[in-house]
């Protein structure tokens, strides 16, 4: 039986440019509302909503219940284009009704969901003749189908999970060398030495398939699967320049997800489930009070909301959760391989990012003592300005927990349009 969904019922659907970004957490499914500006690669955020998951809904970001998560997902986009609406129907001066969009960039992230970097090279036998686009497009194709093989073999020993119940998600290029420089795109260029930096992400079939179903009913058709911390690793202002190194940490409800960006290509992503959830937790079973209420002291206590006695409570109660958060950290970054020195800054963005016991624990970290280090990394937040041309008309998004679904809207422009 077909579900009717609040938000399918707004306006009659017909052709439109208005987009959809998907983020869809372990507490809380996102909802970013936009148009994409071709012309100057800007995406325009028209409506920005969010609703809080069932309980029962996600376990450490895999869906484990269909239903509830379509119902958290309509909730979100409907509050998102309401959103839109008052928004346009007082910049306009008459009511305005959003289009429902019908196309969607949709989020996946957990543990089980890994991306590597291959780096694959080539030399060309006739290094004075200009590149054309299918020599291009025959060298793409023969990388993606050995960075394939290499990856899931790889990614099928590290979890376990039988190659055949493992599927793709995407395979980017995210650098490219010509003779040891880096170029935008080859085309028409001469050289001899062509590099290319592959990052190939994977997750399970179940996973996979059961966003594919969640789209389905929710009447979307999907533009793309984005792997999150690749998306705002990627959507990070800069992000793509040689000069550009960094750690980006995502703490998410049931997983902290984790990207390192060398030299503007971003060679790993990393998952680990450990998030919010857990903070939450704690102050719940130990103040005795509700998860919805627990999740309002956390965010007021992230915004400085609290008097000074529950201030030194909540600090002693969620210093040793931190701590262990911490350690997950560094055991993240030690799994990457092949990186001689970690870059020296550490991007902070996500729901729980602001609890101060976050950034402290990394700032406190022996990280010169554990992992290679030029010298003690800087920890910074991640707000929405930093992020590369995003126009928020709605004035919804502000600060670092949502960064998510924009980077997932500006994914866009990595689309294959051809």
């Amino acid at each position: 039986m077909k579900m009717k969904l609040p938000f399918l019922n707004k306006s009659n659907k017909t052709d439109n440019d208005v987009l959809l970004a998907l983020d869809v957490g372990t507490e809380f499914v996102k909802a970013v509302i936009f148009t994409a500006e071709d012309d100057n690669s800007t995406i325009k955020v028209l409506g920005y909503g969010r609703s809080r998951q069932h309980g029962s809904a996600m376990k450490g970001a895999m869906v484990i219940n269909i239903e509830h998560v379509v119902n958290a997902c309509d909730k979100a986009i409907g509050e998102a284009l309401n959103n839109a609406d008052e928004i346009m129907t007082k910049e306009l001066g008459v009511e305005y009704v959003t289009p429902a969009p019908e196309k969607a960039l949709l989020g996946i992230a957990g543990e089980l969901v890994k991306g590597v970097t291959i780096i694959a090279d080539y030399s060309r036998e006739e290094p004075d003749v200009k590149i054309e686009q299918k020599e291009i497009d025959e060298v793409i194709t023969s990388i993606k189908e050995y960075s394939f093989n290499q990856a899931i073999n790889d990614i099928s020993e590290e979890t376990g999970i039988e190659t055949k119940r493992l599927q793709e998600i995407n395979s980017k290029i995210n650098a490219t060398y010509i003779d040891g420089v880096q170029v935008d795109h080859p085309l028409g260029m001469t050289g001899e030495n062509i590099s290319y930096r592959v990052f190939s992400t994977f997750a399970p079939s179940l996973h996979l398939n059961s966003l594919k179903e969640i789209a389905s009913q929710l009447g979307l058709e999907i533009l793309s699967i984005e792997v999150e911390p690749y998306a705002v690793a990627r959507a990070v202002k800069d992000a793509k320049s040689e000069k550009f190194s960094a750690v980006i940490i995502d703490i998410g409800g049931g997983t902290t997800d984790i990207a390192v960006i060398d030299r503007g290509s971003v060679i790993a992503t990393k998952m680990f489930a450990y998030g919010g959830k857990v903070f939450t937790k704690r102050i719940s079973n130990r103040l005795k009070v509700q998860i919805e209420d627990a999740e309002k002291i956390k965010i007021d206590y992230s915004n400085g909301a609290v008097n000074e006695t529950q201030s030194r409570t909540l600090r002693e109660m969620l210093s040793k959760d931190c701590l262990v958060w911490a350690q997950g950290v560094e055991l993240s970054l030690a799994e990457i391989e092949d990186i001689d020195s970690y870059p020296t800054v550490f991007y902070l963005c996500g729901g729980s990012s602001g609890l101060p016991e976050i950034k402290e624990s990394l700032q406190e970290y022996a990280w010169l003592q554990t992992l290679p280090f030029a010298k003690h990394p800087k920890i910074e937040y991640l707000y929405p300005k930093q992020l590369e041309d995003i126009n928020d008309v709605s004035r919804s998004i502000t600060g670092p927990e949502d960064i998510a679904p924009l980077a997932l809207a500006r994914m866009y422009f990595e689309l294959d349009k051809k």
